[in-house]
């Protein structure tokens, strides 16, 4: 818990330093509201089961967010009550098109209301705490990700922390309000995502953004899933309304 507190109060510091640089050096502040209803949640492999689930859910989240950061908190749950989370984030751009950031993700189940939410020990909490870099080519529209469990209930069978780890290439291509995304996923050993290392996640998307009210969108998209390492096929439609701010 006292790392988490320090590095909060250390991103929260580089804000303060940043909004205090001069107007000509400083981006806008801009808020992304985002309402989206999906038959399943879908999540680095993991979809319908004891986990997520087997009912649709309705998953809101805010962010704000400038040249530099990205805050925001997203919150799920699932009609069938077992899927229950909170997450909040940040993320830091140092460079162009690099992200750095944390990930809380709080996913207590059912059991939401009745757990502890300052426990981040490694073998009863219900916090996972992602350490995640991301990377899209400049040149090629080509993202890499990499993600790994820093903190929180993540442990092998000796007690000790997992480390779970998660790396991923995708490809997105747009046509006008059409958009396609393709991803590859891996895990390189056993933990949170499957019982042993190897390919987790195939996925691909397809999206379709209707122009409400300029700038207000409403995404309609589809995600067909497969999972080598469990042999599972996840098909997911969802829709979103998305509600922007600048100020």
């Amino acid at each position: 818990m006292k790392n988490i507190l320090f590095i909060v109060v250390f991103l929260l510091s580089c804000i303060v330093n940043t909004n205090a640089q001069s107007d000509s050096t400083r981006s806008d502040w801009k808020f992304l509201g985002n309402i989206q209803y999906v038959t399943q949640h879908y999540w680095r492999g993991l979809g319908k089961g004891q986990l997520f689930g087997e009912a649709p859910a309705f998953e809101p989240s805010i962010s704000f967010y400038n040249k530099h950061w990205n805050i925001g908190v997203f919150a799920g749950g699932s009609f069938d009550g077992i899927y229950k989370t909170v997450m909040p984030w940040i993320n830091y751009s140092p460079v162009e098109n690099l992200w750095i950031g944390l990930w809380d993700i709080y996913s207590p189940g059912r059991n939401f209301w009745r757990t502890n939410p300052f426990d981040f020990d490694t073998t009863t909490s219900r916090h996972f705490v992602d350490l995640m870099i991301t990377y899209q080519l400049p040149w090629f529209p080509l993202s890499l990700k990499a993600a790994t469990v820093i903190i929180g209930g993540d442990s092998n069978a000796e007690g000790k922390k997992n480390y779970t780890t998660y790396f991923e290439t995708s490809y997105q291509h747009r046509w006008g309000n059409f958009s396609a995304w393709g991803g590859v996923g891996v895990t390189p050993w056993k933990g949170l995502y499957a019982k042993q290392g190897g390919i987790n996640n195939l996925e691909l998307k397809l999206q379709y953004n209707f122009k409400l009210y300029q700038p207000v969108t409403m995404p309609i998209f589809t995600k067909i899933a497969y999972n080598p390492i469990s042999e599972k096929f996840h098909f997911v439609v969802g829709a979103s309304l998305l509600i922007p701010y600048s100020f």
